[in-house]
């Protein structure tokens, strides 16, 4: 029980840090700031589907630009303009009186479900290595060099599908 109330009491005194925080700055910081914020928990303003397509790219004069990717979300949104004005309005305070949609890039991405899987790490068989590792070996001279080298060349041909070896150096005595 007393550990709540710790918790407690130290909630409230991060509260009263960050309101002394949003005092000491100008009015044109601490606005900075609360649409930074805004930006970053653009979700809890228009929900998971419109947060993955768009995002707000600025305020002017009270009037909330909104980017979105395409021009029905666009409708949807300016549509749905009082209800955001409203909703960021009530939850940082910053003066929105219209939200204007724009048709363009948003910033990043929102949702996980539009994210491609990151590609699986090329990892050339042993066999590979070692087989470039003899090509390789008489060029080298020294063996780690040798052995670095015969990695690189190995995933190379993984990645690329080259079935070439080392580059043949003309020298003078060849034609």
């Amino acid at each position: 029980m007393a550990a709540r109330k710790r918790a407690r009491c130290s909630r409230q005194g991060l509260s009263k840090v960050g309101s002394l925080l949003m005092a000491s700055l100008s009015r044109e910081q601490a606005s900075m700031l609360l649409f930074a914020d805004l930006c970053s928990r653009w979700c809890e303003v228009v929900g998971p589907k419109l947060a993955g397509r768009s995002s707000p790219g600025h305020l002017i004069d009270g009037t909330l630009v909104v980017v979105a990717s395409d021009p029905l979300l666009c409708q949807e949104i300016a549509m749905r303009g009082g209800d955001i004005a409203f909703r960021v309005k009530e939850k940082w305070g910053l003066e929105v009186s219209g939200v204007l949609p724009r048709v363009g890039r948003p910033r990043g991405r929102r949702s996980s479900e539009k994210r491609r899987g990151e590609p699986k790490p090329l990892r050339p068989v042993a066999g590979e290595v070692a087989a470039c590792l003899e090509e390789v070996r008489p060029a080298v001279g020294r063996d780690d060099v040798a052995a670095d080298l015969a990695r690189l060349m190995a995933l190379y041909r993984k990645k690329f599908g080259s079935e070439g070896g080392l580059p043949r150096h003309k020298t003078g005595k060849e034609g």
